[in-house]
């Protein structure tokens, strides 16, 4: 995941991804402290220093500026009336009716729940889950995209994991055993669909085992979690690190006034990971590359409040909101979504490639379309951009088929770029067990 190489094959998928109509979404993730919570000691915040008419204000400055189609939040009041007023005083302003949200589920019984408001222009929600973690819950959303050119009965999915353990030094397994539970859900309900795992993590480094776990597929070969900057330098020991200070989310002020933390930019708790169908653009959606960073931090405020002298990522009036609004910073990607589906794809693929049995262990075999009389190639690489065999043979026109060995490929998760000699090429996900 550190290697640069691994950046390298994603690049050159994305380059290779169609020029099909597309639509782009801007997701938004936002720890919103406390939001609409006034209750007596509840962590020294009150309607005097936490106040939501004052926050609204700098939430519609945020919102104006990124201009989010997915806006997920933690540690948000939970009562419905609080939801139903933010979307009136925040989103549905200026003329927009389109944004919703869901009724709050809440089995942990928590003063602060986890929340999603999205566009209903352009998605629709079909399910909403709610995981019973500690100490609060973990909700699933199951968004759908609501593409005109979509044939009757066709969809592009998107799953939304909002997601917010417990914060604190010598709660690691406790926000392993969370993340577990996430991923469990994942492996049952969604293991090969477009997933995103959002929120504020509470993690102080990657080696932390619930980092780990997402990242990494020696627990879920099935299931991999992409950390969009892990290919340019946010990955590692972050916390209180000037070496990661682009990349860290808390604090957005550096002294303490009882309810914000303190300390300045110096950790990095707030996340949106990806699952690699989004990475590998499999199910229509695709990362834009670039396009993952915590709004506000330009790099240079390291310990720093975040709108302490000039800020060079934002306009001054929202590097005040974010000081103003929250001790987070919020944390944003963009997702390129291909609107067609079915024999569109099929016919710009060329190779319709299939990979059986997937799982496989020490044996599969490739069944693939050839176009045209040439040699194909088969290269397997590792998700750090290692390349661990290439195979290569001739074949006529038509279906064909193709045996991989994978004896001496350990169990793991890997891709397998086919290449035909006339320039078409696929990619296809291998889990070897």
């Amino acid at each position: 995941m550190k290697h640069k190489a691994f950046f390298i094959i994603i690049l050159t998928l994305w380059m290779a991804w169609p020029a099909m109509a597309q639509d782009t979404l801007t997701v938004m993730q936002y720890n919103l402290l406390y939001y609409g919570n006034y209750q007596s000691g509840f962590a020294d915040c009150y309607e005097t220093n936490n106040n939501t008419q004052r926050k609204d204000e700098c939430i519609r400055t945020i919102v104006d500026y990124v201009k989010p189609d997915i806006f997920t939040v933690c540690e948000f009041g939970a009562t419905q009336a609080l939801q139903n007023d933010f979307v009136r005083h925040n989103l549905n302003i200026n003329g927009a009716t389109y944004w919703q949200s869901d009724n709050i589920i809440n089995y942990a019984g928590s003063n602060i729940i986890n929340h999603i408001f999205y566009d209903s222009r352009k998605m629709g929600l079909k399910k909403h889950v709610a995981l019973r973690t500690n100490p609060r819950d973990t909700d699933i959303y199951e968004l759908y995209m609501k593409t005109p050119s979509l044939a009757a009965g066709d969809t592009i999915k998107l799953v939304c994991i909002v997601a917010h353990p417990k914060a604190g030094q010598g709660y690691e397994s406790q926000r392993r055993a969370l993340m577990q539970t996430a991923m469990d859900y994942v492996n049952q309900y969604y293991p090969t669909d477009n997933v995103l795992i959002m929120g504020d993590f509470n993690m102080y480094s990657a080696n932390e085992s619930g980092y780990r776990l997402l990242t990494q597929t020696y627990s879920n070969p099935a299931i991999c979690f992409m950390d969009p900057v892990a290919g340019v330098g946010g990955v590692g020991e972050w916390t209180n690190n000037g070496q990661f200070a682009q990349f860290h989310t808390q604090s957005t002020r550096s002294y303490s006034d009882e309810c914000f933390s303190s300390g300045g930019l110096d950790d990095r708790f707030d996340f949106i990971l990806m699952a690699d169908e989004i990475a590998f653009s499999y199910n229509h959606m695709r990362y834009v590359q670039g396009s993952y960073h915590a709004v506000g931090n330009d790099g240079h405020h390291f310990n720093m409040s975040v709108d302490q002298g000039t800020n060079n990522a934002v306009p001054a009036e929202v590097a005040e909101a974010l000081f103003d609004g929250s001790d987070h910073l919020p944390v944003t990607m963009k997702i390129a979504v291909d609107a067609h589906l079915g024999i569109e794809d099929n016919e710009t693929q060329g190779l319709q490639a299939t990979v059986a049995p997937n799982p496989a262990s020490d044996r599969a075999v490739v069944s693939f379309f050839n176009p045209s009389q040439g040699e194909v190639q088969f290269e397997l690489y590792s998700l750090q951009g290692q390349l661990l065999q290439r195979d290569a043979a001739a074949f006529g026109e038509g279906a064909q088929q193709y045996e991989l060995a994978l004896h001496d490929v350990i169990k793991g998760f890997y891709l397998l770029r086919i290449r035909h000699s006339d320039g078409f090429e696929q990619t296809v996900k291998v889990i070897i067990q």
